[in-house]
């Protein structure tokens, strides 16, 4: 049995457009899996998808806001019309800000957890209705980060939605463990990718400081996250459920 094979599997990813949900839809085609990713443009989606059937692998792009019930139902329906069934869902898609928590307006934070926490519930609960339907299980796989152990200065919203999902993940791990759903997130710490034009400018100007504040002495590749969430997908954490990854170059341990 080769325990990372995900193999005539089906995995729905949301955020796939751009980004670690990009390398994601490329790392779990290669391992094997059948990609349904979405995003809030049907061209950015389809975008990644293309890249994917160029290298031969079987996809679909799928237009769906997945912080909307409607949107997160969507995306595990044109999934199982394509494809009969689904295995595992990828909850990806982020949003952030940043900006100094007295500056925030209500709008800006509910942006920010809507686009974070919500997103990845709905998701997860769309999934999880189709998983029990088919009676088979299945593995949801969440980016949280390190910003949801680690406090960061301007992004206090954020941190807040990403120790939402750390305790999204335990809650529904303990709650649909029975029916044979295995719940886990692997959280990010730097990459070389920011979410926005003015985060990317201000990593580029960080850089040195992050870097010798990283025990690894490096930021990530984006591509790095990909291991983490094959792992928690695959068959190699069978017995993994609850967990929270750290994958920050050592940054929380400090």
């Amino acid at each position: 049995m080769k325990l990372f094979d995900l193999t005539g599997r089906v995995a729905a990813i949301t955020g796939t457009s751009r980004g670690i949900g990009r390398e994601l839809a490329h790392g779990f085609a290669e391992a094997g899996a059948t990609v349904v990713g979405c995003s809030r443009s049907y061209e950015a989606a389809d975008k990644t998808a293309a890249e994917l059937r160029a290298k031969g692998h079987d996809t679909l792009p799928v237009l769906a806001d997945v912080t909307t019930e409607a949107g997160a139902e969507a995306l595990v329906q044109a999934a199982v019309r394509r494809y009969g069934r689904l295995d595992i869902a990828v909850c990806n898609a982020g949003v952030d800000i940043k900006k100094r928590a007295i500056d925030f307006t209500s709008a800006e934070f509910d942006y920010v957890i809507h686009g974070n926490l919500r997103s990845h519930f709905l998701t997860a609960q769309a999934a999880a209705r189709q998983f029990m339907r088919q009676g088979s299980g299945g593995v949801i796989v969440m980016t949280s980060s390190n910003a949801s152990v680690a406090a960061f200065e301007e992004l206090t919203p954020y941190c807040a939605a990403k120790g939402g999902i750390d305790m999204l993940v335990r809650g529904l791990a303990a709650e649909w463990g029975p029916q044979g759903i295995r719940v886990n997130a692997f959280n990010p710490g730097y990459t070389n990718h920011a979410m926005t034009e003015s985060g990317q400018e201000q990593l580029a100007v960080e850089a040195e400081t992050i870097i010798a504040r990283t025990p690894l002495r490096r930021m990530a590749e984006m591509r790095e996250m990909v291991g983490p969430a094959v792992f928690l997908a695959s068959d190699a954490a069978s017995f993994v459920t609850g967990t929270i990854l750290l994958a920050d170059g050592g940054w929380c341990a400090l």
